[in-house]
């Protein structure tokens, strides 16, 4: 059994609205995820996380959908997901504000974990030098051929991203996304191809490009 969380539950502090139910040509752009996901032909079920006001949404898909309340972090969103999951193998975590990402990005990582690695995360290399700023200096210049810009969505073994998730927990560990919490237990995370037409919508000014 394959499943997706979708992540859906953000309050839009940054953006100034909930993002993920503003409509472009006629669908919310949460909705963009969803459409893709029902592509999807490996996932058998979706839990679309959303804010605890709005989860009374009508959500209509193909797929069967589980809805569930949003934590007051992204990470504890995801548990939230994942405890609402019964029966799972595989899980993808996606977030909702990436309205791009294609249908063979969840494939190429369902794959991957299906290949035996423990997870498996949509990335792609950066285009730029990246250097590390502290305190307005700069302090090093990183091999960009090491450097990947990380992205949703990311699939995983569901068992060990649940343990993943319950020793962030019990250990006060914060993270911004899931293979951070995987790296911490040493298991084994490859990547899949990204693009960077696969962007997050985080500021007013991200629409310009939608």
């Amino acid at each position: 059994m394959i499943g997706c969380i979708l992540l859906a539950g953000g309050k839009g502090n940054r953006f100034g609205a909930k993002k993920q139910f503003l409509e472009i040509n006629g669908l919310k752009i949460f909705e963009y995820s969803l459409k893709t996901i029902e592509r999807v032909e490996e996932i058998d079920f979706v839990v679309v996380v959303l804010p605890k006001e709005d989860l009374d949404i009508e959500i209509k898909s193909s797929k069967k959908i589980i809805k569930v309340e949003g934590g007051s972090e992204r990470q504890f969103s995801v548990y939230n997901g994942l405890r609402a999951i019964a029966d799972c193998d595989i899980v993808a975590i996606h977030d909702s504000a990436r309205p791009f990402a294609t249908v063979n990005m969840f494939r190429d990582g369902i794959k991957n974990v299906k290949a035996g690695w423990d997870g498996s995360i949509t990335a792609y290399r950066s285009p730029d030098t990246i250097k590390r700023v502290i305190n307005n200096k700069i302090v090093e210049t990183l091999n960009r051929d090491e450097i990947y810009v990380v992205q949703t969505p990311q699939v995983f073994d569901f068992k060990k991203l649940l343990k993943a998730h319950e020793y962030a927990l019990e250990n006060n560990i914060l993270a911004t996304d899931d293979s951070a919490l995987m790296e911490k237990l040493g298991y084994r995370i490859t990547v899949n191809e990204g693009s960077f037409f696969n962007f997050k919508i985080t500021y007013l000014k991200d629409l310009e490009m939608v």
